[in-house]
């Protein structure tokens, strides 16, 4: 597997509150080693300093979470999470700050994987020319959009596209959404914060991947394209190729 990660402060914010992880892990069971990959993207929310410390936490967590629970099942997923989320809520609740952050996180042992996420940074797989997502946005929108009230099309404009109803840190439980997947001979893996998918269509960044063979390149479109279309926030792109 190969990885590359890029952040972007954007062209309208003054600090960057995005934050990612791209870590190799390993472990010895039984006199036997195992490599784990973990990779991340965390969109902090609080303002300035408060968002910048939720993002950068859960991910400097992540890689501090007890090996045990890397097995590389549900649960053990679960209490990855859990752990993250009490540390960054004990934080919060040390400088009697509001904030919080969303987190996207792939687990990766060979060529099993499991992708989990809170809030609405997003997971997508690039397979055979298609790209598809992964995960499902804790937001307001994605209600609407289950409900059938709004379309993807209007999702993209609608003006509580950025209101989540889930985060890391808020409160001190967080029930994730936790996707497997087995990963085939060029599959390409995407992380991103909504500053990407806020402005880029599905379509778009499948283009992008079609028209691009090179991680960095891919990833540096992604960003480009983005801060042409005005760039309103962070953009944090992880692109893991197998």
């Amino acid at each position: 597997m190969r990885a590359y990660g890029i952040s972007d402060i954007g062209q309208k914010r003054k600090n960057n509150e995005d934050a990612y992880l791209i870590n190799r892990v390993e472990i010895y069971e039984n006199g036997k080693k195992r490599v784990f990959y973990v990779l991340a993207v965390a969109d902090g929310m609080g303002g300035h300093a408060a968002g910048e410390v939720a993002s950068g936490m859960a991910v400097e967590r992540l890689t501090a979470a007890p090996l045990t629970y890397l097995a590389g099942d549900v649960e053990g997923i679960r209490k990855i999470i859990e752990f993250v989320n009490k540390k960054v809520h004990q934080k919060s609740e040390e400088m009697n700050k509001k904030m919080g952050t969303t987190l996207v996180a792939a687990l990766i042992e060979g060529t099993r994987g499991y992708i989990f996420n809170v809030g609405d940074s997003r997971a997508y797989l690039f397979r055979e020319g298609k790209l598809r997502r992964i995960t499902r946005d804790h937001s307001v929108v994605q209600e609407l959009l289950d409900r059938g009230l709004i379309t993807e099309e209007e999702a993209m404009t609608h003006p509580d596209r950025n209101v989540i109803t889930m985060a890391i840190g808020t409160k001190d439980h967080v029930n994730p959404d936790t996707y497997a997947v087995t990963f085939s001979r060029g599959d390409i893996l995407m992380l991103c914060s909504d500053g990407v998918h806020d402005l880029l269509s599905d379509e778009e960044i499948e283009g992008i991947m079609k028209e691009r063979t090179r991680l960095s390149d891919i990833a540096g479109e992604i960003v480009k394209r983005a801060n042409e279309k005005g760039g309103k926030d962070n953009i944090t792109v992880v692109l893991a190729r197998f």
